[in-house]
Formats: C-alpha cells, structure tokens, sequence
C-alpha cells in the first residue's frame, strides 16, 4: 500500500508542458529539484520500513521509541521542505499571473513572454508536485505515529489486564511452595558468587564502600549542616511562620531527605560498577534497591513535609494533629513496601524465579499497598467527620478535596479484589498509581505554594525583583503585582501541566506522544472521508468540559488575583471576565467540533439553512445575546451603577448572556432583558462619574427669616464629611407653599452608590437644628368660612327655643305627668 501510494505521487524525470491552445505558449521542459527528491524517497521507505515494523506481532518499546523519532523527524523536514519550497511558488505564481494575457490588450504578449510564462508555469507545476508529495508523505508519517501510540496503548492494556492465577487457589501456594527452594538456590548461588569476587578484590570493594561513606558524611559537615539546620528545622513555638519559610522548610526537608541518602547509594552504585566487583545479575537488584530506597526516602520525607506532624502552623494542608501523627508513619510504610516491591521484581528477574513466585510476590504486595492505603483513608475520613461536627468554616472550600476518600476507597477496593480474583497485575498497577496519584499530588500542593510564595516575596515592594523593577525599569508598585500575578499563573499552569504529565506516563501515555499529537494537529493536513466514532464524540465532550473548567479557572483567576491588582474599575473587569468566558466558550467548542473532525465550513452550511429558522424562533434570544455584547462594549451601564429602569431603582449586579440581574434597594432581583436596556430609557447615576447631586427639601413657617434658615442649611451640609465642597452646596427658597415656606438645598456627593445615604443624614441635622434655634416646621393648616352666618345663628336659635316649649307640659292630677 505505502508502494503503491509512493508511485501514485512519483513525479516523472522530465515531461514538457502543452502550450495552450488559447495563449500558444511554447512546450518547455519542467525543471527537476533532485535534493528534494531524493529526500522524498529516503523519507517514503524510512516509512515502508516503520509500517512493516509495526506489523510484527511483538514488538518492543524501544523498538516503537525509534519508530516515533524517525516519523518525527520526517515530519519536521517535511515542514522545512515546504517552508523552503513555498516563497519560491508564490513569487512565480504571481510574476504568471502578471504576465497572463488580457482580453482588453491591444497586441498579443510576445514570444519572450509567453515563453517565460510556459517556463514559469512548468516551475509551478514542479513545485506544486513536490509539495503535494510532501503532503502525503506528512500524512503517511502522522499516520505512523497514530499506529505506535495505538501499539503502546495496546500493549499497555494487555499487560496491565493479563489474566494469572488467583491468589485464593490453594494450587497456587502449593506450586509456590515447590518453587521456593529452587528460587532460594539460586539466590544462594547468587550470592555466593558475588562474594567470592569481592574477597578476590577487597581493596576496590572497600575502596567503594569508603567513597560513598564520604559522601555521606560530606551532608553532615560544615556548612551542609548548618544549611540543613537553617532551613529543616521547624520551631513548634512558631504560629504564624511566614509562607516562604514554612514552604521553604518543606522544600528543603525533601531535598536533603532525598538528595542525602540518594546520592550516597548512587555514588557506591557506579563506584562498585567502575571498579568491576559488581556482577551483571547482582547489578540488576542493587540498581533495583538504588530506585527503591530513593523512592522510600521520598515518599517520607515528603509526607513529613507536607504533613508536618506536631507542627500544625507548618503544615500544608489542613489537617488536624491526630490525623497527621498517624498518616506520617504509614506514609513511611508505604514507602518502604514500594521498595521492597521493586526489590523483589528484580530479584525474581535475577534468579529466574517461577512464574507462580512472581505473581505472589507482586499480589501480596499489592494487597500490602491496599490496605496501607485504606488505613490511612480511615483517618482521613474521620478526620472530616470530625471538621463536619465542630462546623468549620472552611469544610465547603475542601469538598472538592473530600470527594478524593470515597474515591480512593474505591480503587483500593479494586486493588484488592483483582489481586485476589486473578488480575494481579491489574491490582498491582492499581495500588501503583494510587502512590503514584498520592505523590504528584503531594508534590504539586508543595511545588504549588512553594512558588507562589516565592513570586509574592521577591516581587514584593521591598524584595529583590520589585525593587529592581521599581528602581531600574521605573515601573509602578501596580504594574509589578500586575506581572507577579501573570508569572504566578504562568507557573501555576506549568506545574499542572506537569503533574499531569507523570499520571499520564503511568497509563501508558508519553509525553512525546502528547506533544506529537499537539504538533501534528497544528501542522498536519487533513485529507480523507470525514468520519464519526463514538471514541470522537466522547473526546470531543471531554475537551469541552476540559476547555470550559480552563475558561472558568482562567475566570476565577482574573478575578481572585489578576484585576485586583489593577486600577480598573468593577466594570471594566466584569467586562473582561465576561469577555474570557465568551472567547473560552467559543474556543472549546470550536476545539471540541474540530476534535470530532467538523469542518467549520460544514458548520457554516448548516448554520444558513438553519439561519431562517433561527431568524423567527429565537428572534429574541439573538437579540437579548447581541444587546448584551452591545453593553459589555459600549458600556453605558455596568456592573456595580446604580440605574432606574421605569419604576425600578436598584444596583447592577450581573451582566450576562440573555439578561441582567439588577439588585432594588428591597433586596429583590429583577431580571431585565438587554434588549430592554437597549432600546429602552434607563436613568444612570453612575455613567461617566460617580459624582451625583442631592437635594433635601423643608418647610418653615412665614414667622422664621429667611436668610437665616439658609444659613443653617448650609452650615449643616458644609458639616457633613461626605458632601463635597466642590461644587459647593447652595441654599434656595424654593416657593411661598400654602402652610409653609419652602426651602431646599442642594450638594454633591462623591459616590451616589454608597453615599446616597448623606441626604438622610442631612435631613436628621435639620430637623435638630430648627428644634435647637426655635424654627417652626408647620403642620399642613385649612381655613373654612360659612357664608350668611347670621342667618345661620337666628336659624338654629329659633330651633332650639322650639324644641324647648314641645318638652314643656303641665302634670296631670295625682302628680302624673
């Protein structure tokens, strides 16, 4: 197949160009570029050797490593090939289309013309054929590389769940048991022989031992012990250490824990090599042992670090004294299994133990690692439920941590039950990679705090970096919080990337894969039939939400800790951080369709004969969505003014996609469409300056005099500390009112939104002062007059002198009435 595509884009040696019937331009022979050529063909079989390679049946993974490095470097030539080849194209493809004939020129191009355009197409021809090879050969070589990582995730999952004996079939033990004094012979033997060559060379092998001893003592010596007892020590009657001492104390804890004895055993590893008293299958376990106890010092002192047990206020994390004190020495068993895990896989290589042997050791260490880990989640689990009882206030912003328990619960139970069930290596590849899970993680909080203390320390006013910035590049204290906080991320990010990176090696995925994949799909061309797998659209979901969480901590982090440290206004950054959330949003999902294999030409289609559709049924959402970016832009209202739309009169709270959330002094949400505060009136207080005019109104009684109530008004708001003196406040009477003269003053305030609050104030002086000085407030006061009251009068006395004489009767006889 890679032959037959080789022949099908094969260019010939030497071929003419037809003239054209319509120009007549002259036949001329099509120039050859013999070094690209041959180029060309080195790389196509490098690529028929790499697939014939990849078709064995076994395969080994330094074999797949060579492969990829060789279709890299075909990929980067060919990249370079074209790069070198394309400037030439276009300059001759536009000097043809210069020379091109018109149907408006007078005369037909000469023969020198038309010659050096047949000459310059048949160039174009040429370089447009090396390209096109260069193309498939790009494709070809991507192709390849797909194949190894597909080969590498293969292999990967056939090892991790190869099918073994179960560890709860007494056969197992049995042969197990047969197989040990084999396995202890040979180990004997072992021994023995690596004995007698170090009594047939004593002095290299003391010399050796002596070596390594010196370097050891090296760490204990001035001035390494007085580094270490500067920076180890962590002084327990400390409660407030500062970040960049109690990450520093943590940093430099692992260090010497790990680089002390680390480089002890390197140094009398390759001293024994160099002095030829170390045997090839003897090399094999110490190397194991070097790795091993490397690791187990590690794992340790990191954990002691981290964890700091009996020094809460130098701890990391948070957790409480009780659960640290007893995590810390399982931390350390666990540690010393690994290497004891590691030591027997190369001592059961170096013997040439049994397979049955083999599995055992590798299940009982995997339940080892299992259990370790379920003792330390039972702490850590009761830990939380304790912080859960007492109600701390910090057990919302650690959830995320918490979901890790039941997780981790998970996994060692699975570890468990496929060392048990027969899956050995699927349970010891589990119980790996929770060590592995817990170390990067372990490493990434120290790394994390570590360098974000370091940037806050040296970018800070009086450390070494600001006060450089400041004092040579002239910078402001600003700015240089401003470029802390991006290093800060830009560091964040790395070390993200990085622990992702080492969990990712451990399932198989190489960097080097990662990062082809990212080159090719940068550089690569995309030819063929578009297709669609269900493994696409569930990546292609899973680079959504990636991109989408990215955005919303890239969100998160504007807001937390870049725009802070500047001077813009809570507008303007809410602009920004909407603007990233759109532009995040947009981003993923072009990714997302892209990692499917959606073409946005395709998408385009699609979208116009939808576009009629969309044009009546979601009229209004589009609207609602471009009013709302015709607000983040234009901005004639943000986040944090205070506007009045009809009879609402509240603080804007919230500016998204289809509405806004506007907060009433009633503490109620309205949501008002944007359209609405587009197209409609909307009263700002705040655009363009915080600055507003109040005025408090009063009525005093005609007796009072009007100069000097003025004066008290303005007397008692040049008192108030909020209003301004400039503009400064004046004083009117306003109208001669039907109770009362009315009065009013007026004054500036600097910031309606929290000073609106002022007129109130100014209100309660007034009504004390008038009370102090004796000025009548009045009450609303009504005058009636009746017409022809003395009409009235003689009416209602002439009734009155009636009702007197009708009640008036004389008693009848026997005094009865």
């Amino acid at each position: 197949m890679a032959a037959a595509n080789g022949a099908a884009v094969a260019a010939p040696k030497q071929v003419t160009a037809a003239a054209s019937p319509d120009e007549g331009l002259p036949g001329v022979a099509v120039p050859t570029f013999p070094t690209a050529q041959s180029k060309l063909d080195e790389w196509r079989q490098t690529l028929d050797t790499s697939e014939r390679a990849l078709g064995f049946r076994v395969i080994s993974d330094t074999t797949l490593t060579d492969l990829r490095a060789r279709a890299t470097s075909i990929q980067d030539g060919v990249r370079q090939l074209v790069a070198t080849i394309e400037p030439r194209l276009n300059e001759a493809t536009e000097r043809a289309a210069e020379l091109a004939p018109t149907s408006d020129a007078p005369t037909s191009p000469s023969d020198d013309v038309k010659l050096e355009r047949a000459k310059l197409l048949a160039e174009i021809a040429a370089r447009q054929g090396v390209i096109q090879q260069s193309k498939l050969i790009n494709v070809r070589a991507q192709q390849s590389l797909d194949a190894i990582s597909d080969r590498r995730r293969t292999i990967f999952t056939d090892s991790v769940l190869e099918r073994s004996a179960s560890l709860m079939n007494p056969s197992v033990w049995v042969e197990v048991a047969a197989a040990v004094p084999f396995a202890a012979g040979n180990l004997g033997e072992m021994v023995s022989r690596w004995f007698d060559v170090l009594t047939a060379e004593p002095v290299r092998a003391l010399f050796g031992c002596a070596i390594a001893a010196v370097v050891l003592m090296s760490f204990f010596l001035s001035p390494g012990r007085r580094w270490q007892a500067r920076w180890i020590k962590r002084n327990a009657v400390v409660d407030d250490p500062s970040a960049l001492r109690k990450t520093g104390s943590a940093a430099a804890i692992v260090l010497a824990g790990t680089v002390i004895p680390g480089i002890s055993l390197l140094v009398l590893y390759q001293t024994l090599m160099a002095l030829g008293v170390l045997p090839s299958d003897v090399g094999g376990i110490i190397r194991a042992m070097f790795f091993g106890a490397t690791f187990a010092f590690f794992f340790s002192s990191l954990s002691s670090a981290v964890l700091a047990p009996g020094r809460p206020s130098w701890r990391l994390v948070d957790l409480d004294d009780r659960a640290a004190d007893r995590i810390v020495p399982l931390a350390v068993l666990l540690g010393t299994i690994a290497a004891v895990g590691l030591l027997l896989d190369a001592t059961n290589n170096a013997i040439g133990a049994s397979a049955e042997l083999s599995i055992l050791a590798q299940g009982v260490i995997a339940l080892a690692k299992a259990f370790m880990f379920m003792a330390v989640l039972r702490l850590a689990a009761g830990n939380a439920a304790d912080e859960d009882e007492e109600g701390s206030p910090e057990v919302q912003k650690r959830s995320a941590w918490r979901l890790l328990i039941p997780l981790g619960w998970l996994v060692s139970i699975a570890s468990v039950l496929g060392s048990l069930g027969g899956y050995v290596a699927f349970g010891r590849f589990v119980a790996g990679e929770m060590i592995v899970v817990v170390t990067v993680l372990m490493s990434h909080v120290l790394l994390s705090q570590f360098a974000d203390a370091l940037i806050a320390s040296a970018f800070a006013f009086h450390g070494g970096v600001g006060r450089f910035l400041r004092q040579t590049a002239g910078l402001g204290g600003g700015a240089v919080r401003q470029m802390a906080a991006l290093l800060s991320g830009f560091v964040q990010l790395a070390l993200v990337c990085l622990a992702a990176f080492m969990v990712l090696a451990t399932w198989g995925i190489r960097s080097d894969d990662v990062l082809g994949s990212m080159s090719s799909a940068f550089f690569g061309v995309s030819v063929g039939e578009f297709t669609v797998s269900p493994s696409a659209i569930l990546g292609a979901i899973a680079v959504l939400i990636v991109g989408m969480a990215a955005t919303r901590a890239i969100q998160n982090w504007l807001d937390g800790r870049f725009l802070p440290q500047t001077n813009l206004d809570v507008g303007v950054r809410s602009s920004i951080r909407t603007g990233v959330g759109y532009a995040g949003g947009i981003l993923a999902v072009i990714v997302a369709l892209s990692y499917i294999g959606l073409n946005l030409q395709n998408i385009a289609i699609v979208a116009g004969a939808l576009s009629v559709g969309i044009g009546f049924g979601l009229q209004s959402i589009i609207n609602n969505f471009v009013s709302g970016l015709i607000l983040l832009v234009e901005r004639p209202i943000k986040v944090g003014d205070r506007i009045e739309v009809g009879a609402r009169m509240g603080v804007v709270r919230n500016i998204n996609v289809r509405a806004t959330e506007i907060e009433t002094y009633d503490n109620v949400s309205v949501i008002v469409p944007n359209a609405d505060l587009i197209s409609g009136q909307v009263v700002n207080w705040m655009h363009g300056s915080y600055s507003a005019r109040l005025s408090v109104m009063v009525g005093t009684s005609y007796d009072a005099d009007p100069d000097r109530v003025i004066a008290i008004l303005l007397e008692i708001v040049a008192e108030h500390p909020r209003a301004l003196k400039s503009p400064g406040p004046f004083a009117i009477l306003g109208n001669f009112g039907a109770n009362a003269l009315e009065f009013t003053v007026f004054f500036h305030v600097g910031n309606i939104g929290v000073d609106a609050g002022v007129a109130n104030d100014v209100r309660l002086a007034i009504l004390k002062r008038f009370r102090r000085e004796g000025i009548e407030i009045p009450y609303a006061q009504q005058e009636l007059r009746l017409r022809d009251i003395d009409r009235i009068e003689s009416l209602v006395r002439e009734l009155s002198g009636r009702g007197r004489k009708e009640v008036s009767v004389a008693p009848e006889p026997g005094g009865k009435y």
